[in-house]
């Protein structure tokens, strides 16, 4: 059994609930390759069910580090249930492998990129025990109660992960409501930004103005003497999946179409930046030079939106995140030429300038503001991050960053998305605090965010949107959540209707920054 623990934290999402990941899939692609029958289920249906874990011999877990605490919970069933069957745990959850070897004394965990180690443990006989641990690269565990970690694998080449590593399609199904979730699609695994944060670290790092990250030499920006975690100082994915390597054309598709053919309606082609796809060479750690490929681009969405069902309107393609400083005119007549319904999701996370400096991020507010501006000239609706809480974060920059807000919204993005700080374990920000949800200096943030957010919305009462069902309403009794099929808001429907059932929607009320209320009009 694969466990998606997946934005559970405790035991259930209160968010994302209609995003189903890659990393269960690629896990259950990897045990099919090796003809280990396998099936995938959410954490919150075993916590509810826990006896179907009797019908499986072995469990793997995969999780982020906020969702520890439930993984505590599914490790301790399980091990009621099947003291013998192996316990496997990876995902981003397993960048901290003391700990968690510590509480959960799991068989195994694969840490970072886990196919080629998945492969490697079941080939050489982990769930026979026929195996020596010490052997395995990129694995931790326990060994007369005392940690061990193996040395770190190489990262896979972009052949391996479109040909030999691919996720499953045929899982898809273990998941409820998948027909009405937004189903996630590898498209680049890495990060081109290997600038740095120049904040003090309580660790007492710091940066010492070497001046590699500004380096010509691609190689030479992977280095840093004080060995500060590469990228925006709250982001761990250069750190843990290196520079950006990017799936084939043809490996895309097929999933895409397999996926479809499942029943899926809403597909996401994920990457940490899509405008990385097929960009420059292997080694790429600029993230704004040189431009996108866009003839690359070009090609893989015409043959995607030329499926079947995506030119009928059927299914929906969605992109996110694109770095501003990549999102040109030429960007954007690409995108818009070859899809239909385009939110382009693009990261500002703080609308001061010194302050974006100092986290590591790159490019510009003023980048952002133009490519906001751009995108809607090209009859987009983009979305633009931000991020509460931060290290660095004062009144002042609090307020630069309500003054973009107004100015993003102004131009044109269709909605504010704010997060709240995480300290990630192996991002350069891992040992900062969080901020507390009510933190009085960034309470003006979160407030003009919704404001914003709320407004956005009055502009879809009376219009007519097609949506997909997905589950009950966990709040309004009688009522169904639904989907858009393209680019617009969560809508609630009253009346029952089952998981996947498309529907032509008429929005009636806003009920929040966030939902609004439909009446429906048509089912198909």
């Amino acid at each position: 059994m694969i466990v998606d623990a997946l934005s559970a934290g405790v035991g259930r999402r209160t968010s994302s609930r209609d995003s189903i990941g890659c990393g269960p899939r690629a896990v259950a692609g990897v045990l099919e390759r090796n003809e280990v029958h396998c099936r995938i289920a959410r954490v919150e249906n075993l916590l509810s069910n826990p006896r179907q874990m009797k019908s499986f011999q072995h469990i793997a877990i995969s999780a982020m580090t906020m969702d520890l605490p439930v993984v505590k919970t599914i490790a301790r069933k399980w091990k009621k249930i099947n003291s013998s069957g192996k316990l496997l745990i990876g995902g981003p959850v397993a960048s901290n492998p003391a700990t968690v070897l510590k509480d959960l004394k799991p068989d195994a965990m694969v840490l970072g990129e886990g196919e080629a180690t998945l492969n490697e443990l079941i080939t050489a006989g982990f769930l026979e025990d026929q195996l020596e641990y010490s052997s395995i690269r990129g694995i931790a565990y326990l060994e007369k109660k005392s940690p061990r970690i193996t040395p770190s694998r190489s990262f896979l080449t972009p052949e391996e992960m479109s040909s030999m590593f691919v996720p499953s399609v045929t899982r898809i199904v273990d998941y409820h409501a998948y027909q009405a979730a937004r189903v996630y699609v590898e498209t680049v695994r890495g990060c081109s930004n290997f600038g740095r944060t120049t904040i003090a670290l309580p660790s007492g790092q710091e940066c010492t103005e070497c001046s590699n990250c500004d380096s010509a030499d691609l190689e030479a920006r992977m280095d840093c003497p004080e060995d500060i975690p590469p990228g925006c100082g709250f982001c761990s994915v250069p750190g843990t999946w290196g520079p950006p390597r990017s799936r084939s054309e043809d490996s895309i598709v097929n999933e895409v179409s397999e996926l479809v053919e499942h029943g899926v309606h809403r597909i996401v082609l994920e990457a940490p930046d899509f405008l990385d796809y097929h960009r420059g060479q292997d080694r790429l750690t600029d993230p704004c030079d040189p431009p996108a490929n866009t003839e690359a681009i070009h090609q893989l969405l015409l043959r995607l939106t030329a499926l079947p069902e995506v030119a009928a309107g059927n299914v929906h393609l969605s992109i996110e995140n694109m770095k501003a400083c990549l999102f040109t005119e030429k960007v954007a007549a690409v995108l818009s030429e070859s899809m239909q319904g385009v939110s382009p999701n693009i990261g500002l996370e703080t609308g001061s300038d010194e302050h974006l400096r100092s986290i590591g991020k790159c490019g510009t507010s003023s980048d952002v503001l133009q490519a906001v501006r751009i995108a809607k000239a090209h009859n987009m609706a983009p979305f633009v991050y931000l991020i509460y809480g931060l290290p660095g974060e004062t009144p002042d920059t609090v307020n630069e960053s309500i003054r973009l807000m107004r100015e993003v919204a102004q131009a044109g993005a269709e909605r504010i998305i704010l997060y709240g700080f995480r300290a990630l374990p192996g991002s350069a920000f891992a040992d900062f605090l969080e901020p507390h949800p009510k933190d009085p200096i960034s309470a003006p943030l979160r407030k003009e965010a919704a404001r914003i957010n709320r407004a956005r919305k009055d502009k879809y009462l009376d219009t007519i949107i097609r949506g997909v069902v997905a589950e009950p309403s966990m709040t309004h009794h009688g009522y169904s959540m639904v989907y858009p099929m393209s680019e617009g808001p969560l809508m609630t429907v009253r009346g029952g209707f089952s998981s996947g059932t498309v529907l032509n929607v008429k929005v009636t009320k806003v009920l929040s920054s966030g939902l609004v209320e439909g009446q429906v009009i048509e089912e198909h």
